[in-house]
């Protein structure tokens, strides 16, 4: 039975494992590092500066199966304004320099991938934004990342009233599992990264 709760820093190390091995050939991580085993501990690294933060705003969610926790997501009420390169460096970003990458070129990057979805929150000021949404890879296709968001994030933002849930994606696969959940795409562009370029989607959809 998946049960789900607000997560708290006990949780910190077991939903960064998850999100390791969940982004392991994600493409907004893929070509800056190639060796496997350096890519997970770097995207380790990245989402435990994400979660530590999320966390300590109480807008962290896990999902539990029998006390074990299978999937994890952060969603941002209307207004708050994406993480820059400031205030990631602020509470330890720099470790991506261990890993060969320059942090300029990552972050040029990350500010081209969020730009739209930026765009699209100053425009709709009802904007709920799905930061990450993960799900252990041994649970996934079995109808997690749906129950995420239809009974969780569409309740939580129907109970603030309503509005619209956005988030950005550099999956193609992923834009057909949100299609399938009630997401449109409003826009797509390919962003570079590294020594190629990346698919950047962002899609929205109206919770009434």
């Amino acid at each position: 039975m998946l049960t789900f709760r607000v997560a708290e820093e006990k949780d910190l190390k077991a939903i960064c494992d998850l999100c390791a091995d969940a982004f392991m050939e994600y493409d907004f991580y893929r070509p800056f590092v190639d060796d496997p085993g350096k890519r997970r501990r770097f995207i380790y690294d990245l989402h435990v500066q994400c979660f530590k933060a999320e966390i300590k705003r109480r807008q962290a969610v896990v999902g539990e199966d029998e006390g074990e926790i299978i999937t994890a997501f952060s969603i941002h009420d209307p207004g708050r304004k994406q993480a820059g390169f400031s205030e990631y460096l602020a509470t330890g970003i720099g470790m991506v320099l261990h890993y060969g990458i320059t942090p300029f070129k990552w972050f040029d990057m990350y500010d081209k991938c969020v730009a739209p979805a930026e765009r699209f929150g100053r425009e709709n000021p009802d904007v709920y934004y799905i930061e990450i949404l993960a799900v252990r890879p041994d649970r996934q296709r079995h109808g997690i990342g749906t129950r995420d968001i239809q009974e969780y994030m569409v309740p939580y933002v129907r109970e603030k009233g309503g509005g619209t849930l956005s988030l950005i994606t550099n999956s193609v696969g992923n834009t057909k599992f949100y299609g399938s959940n009630g997401f449109t795409c409003f826009d797509y562009m390919k962003v570079p990264a590294a020594r190629t370029e990346i698919g950047n989607w962002c899609l929205s959809m109206k919770v009434e």
